[in-house]
């Protein structure tokens, strides 16, 4: 085996992203005024996602302003982005973050992107932390309608969405978990303002999505060891 990058430490034989450790960070659409700025491309959807979301698309509708239900009848009510219509962009990362799921990259598809956002995001209030005042933000109507129906979201969002800004992958036939920082960085505040717990910590239940609970028990363990706070 040749020596690890110096970004990366290895825990139970997988590459993990050495500022997972270092890197303070919490995922909370009001202290961060973001306005759910990851969501600005839309997401990379399988076809897991797909067959998992259509039967539900009646209900998830029904949170989406009108002129996004009726983008949406316009295109037969499909929440996938024709490419011909719509390109297939990927950054290298991106890629990397989701071709587990696909046999080339040129089989990855997003949701619709209209207005310079995912077709499933929608506008709402929040009430601010302290003051309780209401300020604007954007959820998305699928995390809106698992939560409301009690459903594990995690299991029920595409599998892009609940693993940002992390995301895990093979190269060189080692597992690599790493931190996300496309797309979009510059605009999105979570990665650029440095507050919260450690993501180890704060995103443990991504880590858990992503390489199971016994994974993330040693992931605990070695954070705590060498990155005490």
């Amino acid at each position: 085996m040749g020596a690890l990058p110096e970004s990366f430490v290895e825990i139970d034989g997988v590459l993990v992203d050495r500022r997972i450790f270092t890197t303070p960070f919490i995922c909370d659409v009001v202290i961060q005024q973001c306005r759910s700025a990851c969501c600005h491309r839309g997401c990379v959807v399988t076809g897991g996602d797909i067959e998992r979301l259509t039967p539900h698309m009646d209900g998830i509708v029904r949170y989406l302003p009108e002129a996004k239900r009726e983008f949406l009848r316009r295109a037969g009510g499909s929440f996938v982005g024709d490419p011909e219509r719509q390109g297939t962009d990927m950054l290298p990362q991106e890629t990397m973050a989701m071709i587990r799921f696909f046999k080339s990259p040129e089989d990855m598809r997003c949701t619709w992107v209209v207005d310079d956002e995912c077709v499933f995001l929608y506008p709402s209030t929040q009430s601010a932390p302290g003051n309780g005042h209401r300020v604007t933000v954007n959820h998305c109507a699928v995390h809106s309608y698992a939560l409301e129906r009690g459903m594990d979201w995690q299991s029920f969002k595409p599998a892009d969405c609940v693993q940002f800004p992390l995301c895990f992958y093979q190269k060189d036939g080692r597992t690599v978990l790493a931190l996300q920082e496309e797309p979009g960085q510059a605009i999105v505040p979570c990665l650029n303002n440095p507050i919260g717990p450690p993501m180890y910590r704060s995103l443990e239940g991504t880590i858990i999505y992503l390489l199971g609970e016994r994974f993330n028990e040693k992931v605990q363990a070695y954070g705590r060891e060498h990155f005490p706070e």
